[in-house]
């Protein structure tokens, strides 16, 4: 590891006195100021973006910004400031020129995505095409902010949350989880644990997440070929992609009174010299959660995450490097079948390095290319109550993937293609028996756009290979052989948005996905002390093939938007951990046996948000699953029927606002589940904006489950013994500077 940071800031330096500066014939400057439209006053801390080059930039107090060294071409800007409308623009860059503009934004204090459009010629199928169906920043990720990446996005219309306690909660995306959802972060695997059992929590922090975003259809084969339940992608920004000539960043605090819980953190960055810098910290400490009953014992978090990026950016591209760490301490709660009375307590780390290259091109083909280094290493050890350790795992996990990014040409827009691959080393110790065992994966990809008149198509393909390589092979009388595997196959997906009018856009999606099983599928043998099962693998587990199909109607425009997707996802082989019924008698631990099953998961999601006035917002989202099995049984952990609604009423600075959420009685069960009613529980929330001098501040004060009602979901396993949190008044201050 010493090497490689060691080669990366040698190559850094030297780039740095090597290659030509931001005066490059080949490359142009934006110069810009922000007025307030009704006052004519420079606005500061307007975020602006540069997309095709993903270039940011901050404005001054007197709303001035300089982005320089950005490569000739045409590129769209857009921007983003809390309380204001956001803008998209076009911007040509001619060679050698400083691009002089000036933005007259207006005040938007309304929790619509809101976009000025350029001109009437602006194409709104591209706006549809290149719009995700979840995007969680600013006003509306502050909003949502939880303990958890699970938590914050749980009320986003087809997400669910599957918990086992308050800390190792994971999302659930029509129905799917484990790692045929892959929660990314900055784009790339997290190296946890958190896909493979339901104790095992996701390594990333939200308090200091810059954007949260679902990716679904044909982009989503980028990152795996296991992508049918689509992408969620953390951006954190670990390594700064733009010149700074200026310090910014956030300071934020959240308390809860449902655990008497405190969390705060800070992110910065700032010039060093020729270098961008990126520094975040955080830290969280809640106790025990309360309930309508009463505490849910074994449930504190104490967690602390940082983070140190450096890049030099440079008219041909940037280098950068950055380093986190991840420290956490969770309770897992007992009292339910086979768990221990106090239940067990968990400890886990993760130490990660990146390093970064972007390089652009001046020619017909490719615009950059793009080259990346992930590492990262990630220790997990569950105790019982009284000290004495039950089961460790470790893993040590490789990345690297080059992607090129292909010029646009008529019709034919971002378009690109690259290679990835994995090297995975997997350990389990303590009274685990499954064997080591390592990883190897390679994939290539490619994605394309096409636009013709009122059609859009996306295209995506990508050919993965796998290898998964016990340290020994030998049979086990109790799982079988164990052996090297091997899996390929090809995945794809297909997506054609048609234009009625300008408001109306229909849509259908088709993806072949693929997906192998995983070394703890594969292996496992033994007790599994924080998850309270005797989980054994299976040696001859085959590769899960899925064919899904979505077909979506998308209305933009005024008063507002709405959304309604139909859904349906045909998978053979689907492997999952079978509860057998069985007692493995000398742990007392339930046993579960990983097995392959043909299932359909089919639904539908609703989603609105509507402006009839400019003092009163509405917004709501529903979602439906239903999963079978070959055996006509019911899937189990399918979540049920549930939804919200929010109200919210803005004035000036000030929006105040009351959500419902609701979900239906849960009477499909499968085998060894129990039945959960239904609900509808009532939340207030209030936002204040406040400039202090050049400084923006954000209050959000949020009261959960006013009524305290005691109400129990489906997908938490601790249902059996307490019902979720009760009342929680819960405070988010943040200082923009």
């Amino acid at each position: 590891m010493r090497t490689i940071v060691l080669f990366t800031l040698l190559t850094v330096s030297f780039a740095y006195t090597a290659v030509p500066s931001s005066t490059d014939r080949n490359c142009g400057s934006l110069y810009g100021v922000f007025l307030d439209a009704e006052t004519g006053q420079g606005v500061g801390g307007i975020q602006v973006l540069l997309n095709e080059i993903k270039r940011s930039g901050v404005t001054h107090e007197d709303g001035h910004f300089f982005l320089p060294a950005i490569p000739m071409g045409t590129y769209t800007v857009q921007t983003f400031r809390i309380g204001y409308k956001n803008i998209v623009k076009n911007i040509a860059i001619n060679r050698c020129d400083t691009i002089r503009v000036e933005f007259h934004i207006f005040k938007a204090p309304i929790m619509l995505n809101a976009v000025m459009v350029d001109a009437e010629e602006e194409n709104t199928l591209d706006f549809v095409m290149d719009k995700n169906p979840v995007e969680l920043e600013g006003k509306r990720l502050r909003r949502q902010l939880g303990r958890t990446i699970a938590e914050t996005l749980v009320n986003e219309p087809g997400i669910d949350q599957r918990t086992m306690g308050p800390a190792p909660a994971r999302p659930v995306l029509r129905g799917l989880s484990g790692d045929r959802l892959l929660v990314l972060e900055d784009g790339e695997r997290t190296g946890d644990l958190s896909a493979t059992s339901a104790d095992h929590a996701v390594v990333i922090e939200p308090m200091t997440a810059e954007r949260v975003e679902v990716i679904r259809g044909p982009e989503a084969l980028l990152y795996g070929s296991n992508t049918i339940g689509g992408v969620i992608n953390v951006d954190r920004g670990y390594v700064p992609t733009t010149n700074l000539d200026h310090w910014h960043g956030t300071v934020s605090y959240q308390g809860e009174s449902v655990n008497n819980g405190h969390s705060s953190g800070i992110k910065v960055n700032l010039p060093a010299g020729p270098f961008s810098m990126h520094v975040d910290a955080s830290m969280r400490n809640t106790q025990d959660i309360k309930t309508p009953k009463k505490k849910l014992l074994n449930t504190s978090i104490i967690t602390n995450n940082a983070s140190l990026g450096m890049s030099i950016v440079r008219p041909w591209g940037l280098l950068g490097v950055a380093g986190s760490l991840y420290d956490s301490e969770y309770g897992i709660p007992g009292g339910f079948i086979g768990a221990h009375k106090s239940g067990v307590d968990v400890e886990l780390n993760r130490r990660h390095f990146e390093a970064k290259s972007e390089f652009y091109f001046q020619n017909d083909w490719i615009k950059r290319v793009n080259a990346r280094y992930n590492f990262s290493r990630y220790y997990h050890l569950e105790r019982e109550a009284n000290g004495i350790p039950g089961i460790e795992f470790g893993v040590l996990n490789y990345n690297f993937s080059l992607m090129a990014r292909l010029k646009d040409h008529p019709h034919f827009k971002n378009g690109e293609v690259g290679l990835w691959s994995e090297y995975r080393d997997f350990a389990a110790g303590v009274y685990a028996f499954t064997p080591q065992a390592v990883e190897k994966k390679i994939a290539g990809f490619a994605f394309q756009e096409f636009i013709l008149g009122r059609f859009g198509i996306k295209a995506a393909l990508r050919y993965d290979v796998l290898q998964v390589i016990p340290q020994q092979e030998k049979y086990d009388k109790k799982i079988g052989y164990i052996q090297n595997r091997n899996f390929s196959d090809f995945s794809g997906s297909f997506a054609a948005i048609y234009e009625i009018n300008r408001h109306l856009h229909y849509g259908t999606t088709v993806m072949k996905s693929f997906r192998s099983p995983g070394i703890e599928e594969l292996y496992s043998r033994g007790p599994h002390l924080a998850a309270y099962s005797f989980e054994i693998g299976n040696p001859s587990l085959g590769k899960e093939q899925g064919i899904g199909i979505e077909t979506f109607l998308h209305f933009e425009g005024q008063p507002g938007n709405a959304q309604i997707a139909l859904f349906r996802n045909n998978i053979s082989g689907y492997v999952f951990p079978k509860n057998t019924g069985q007692l493995d008698y000398s742990t007392l631990l339930p046993v579960y046996q990983y097995s392959g099953s043909n299932v359909i998961i089919e639904g539908c999601e609703l989603a609105f948000e509507l402006l009839p006035w400019q003092f009163i917002a509405f917004s709501g989202s529903m979602s439906y699953v239903y999963g079978e099995m070959d055996s006509g049984e019911a899937m189990p952990l399918m979540p049920p029927l549930h939804g919200k609604l929010d109200v919210q009423l803005l004035w000036n600075q000030t929006t105040i606002g009351f959500r419902a959420r609701a979900a239906d009685e849960q009477t499909r069960l499968g085998r060894f589940e129990e039945y959960t009613a239904g609900f509808t529980v009532y939340d207030l929330m209030g936002q204040y904006l406040l400039n202090v001098g050049h400084y923006l501040s954000s209050i959000n004060l949020t009261i959960e489950n006013i009524t305290n009602q005691e109400y129990r979901k489906h997908l938490s396993r601790v249902k059996a013994v307490m019902p979720e949190p009760g009342r929680n008044v819960k405070l988010l201050f943040r200082i923009y500077f």
